[in-house]
């Protein structure tokens, strides 16, 4: 019985494994791109996480059809803008907290993304939740910025929107392509674009401090092979509902990282906006009706 109910969610549990990772991660990225270029740490990070996954995807890999290689090529492309958008919010904020709470408002676009896409009509529970989310994300994103949204809100809002759009490609695509082989492809793409960006447009400096390229190889081996096998295998065990739920704990555990070791302050303004999100993501997720 045991046993039973363990395989039955299976699923769920990777992906919650897979928040605790990317949580890691945002303190992890923070405190590497302290030296690092923003866009330069991205393609390190996913260039070498790529070459750690390749010799055991290299089997997927051959075995993979056009069509296949085709739809991994667009998953990877979405995340490319997805990582882009983000670490320019992590460098720009002292927040992450916030940002995360703002990234996760994705779990509520992704219905919109799929009904525009696979003409999959979101269930009615979500128009409940949508107004709730979006008064959260304004008091969340306005914060201190009396004139309009600051630049890290700003950044992450266009985060979540290619969030959305990746979370959805790589739930559809999950179901056909082996694991391990969209994993690779999507960090391959990731750390050869970023890579050709940074090349033209960043400058590496000269010496990196030995802490920081510990910053990296955690964000490597945590907040990227681990974070990105576990999501992708959760999602393939998973449905797309089940698995938008268990994403909503990644903002929980980044804000507690936040607090934690970067004294982020919690005012009653954000607080409240946090606490709108996490309801409309509650209520979308909530069983009452179809």
């Amino acid at each position: 019985m045991k046993n039973t109910l363990i395989r039955q969610h299976s699923g769920e549990f990777l992906l919650l494994l897979a928040t605790i990772s990317a949580a890691l991660g945002w303190l992890f990225s923070k405190n590497a791109i302290a030296e690092l270029p923003p866009v330069a740490f991205i393609s390190l990070r996913f260039s070498i996480a790529t070459l750690l996954f390749l010799p055991f995807a290299i089997p997927q890999l051959k075995a993979l059809n056009q069509t296949q290689c085709k739809h991994a090529i667009w998953v990877g492309l979405s995340f490319c803008l997805y990582l882009f958008f983000w670490v320019l919010g992590v460098k720009y904020t002292n927040e992450l907290g916030k940002g995360a709470f703002l990234l996760s408002l994705a779990m509520l676009a992704a219905p919109l993304i799929a009904w525009l896409i696979y003409k999959e009509r979101p269930i009615r529970r979500f128009w409940l939740a949508l107004p709730v989310a979006i008064i959260g994300m304004y008091l969340l994103a306005y914060g201190k910025a009396q004139s309009g949204f600051a630049l890290d809100s700003l950044f992450f809002l266009l985060t979540a929107l290619w969030a959305a759009i990746q979370f959805v490609l790589n739930s559809r695509y999950a179901q056909s392509i082996p694991v391990l082989a969209l994993t690779t492809i999507q960090l391959a793409m990731v750390g050869i674009s970023s890579g050709i960006y940074s090349f033209f447009f960043e400058d590496f400096p000269s010496v990196v401090s030995s802490i920081t390229w510990l910053w990296l190889a955690l964000s490597i081996s945590i907040g990227t092979n681990i974070r990105f096998l576990l999501q992708t295998w959760g999602q393939k065990e998973s449905d797309l509902g089940n698995g938008a739920l268990i994403m909503i704990l990644e903002p929980v555990w980044t804000l507690l990282l936040s607090v934690v070791f970067m004294a982020e302050h919690l005012s009653v303004l954000k607080i409240s906006g946090m606490g709108l999100i996490l309801t409309a993501l509650i209520i979308y997720r909530l069983k009452i009706s179809k």
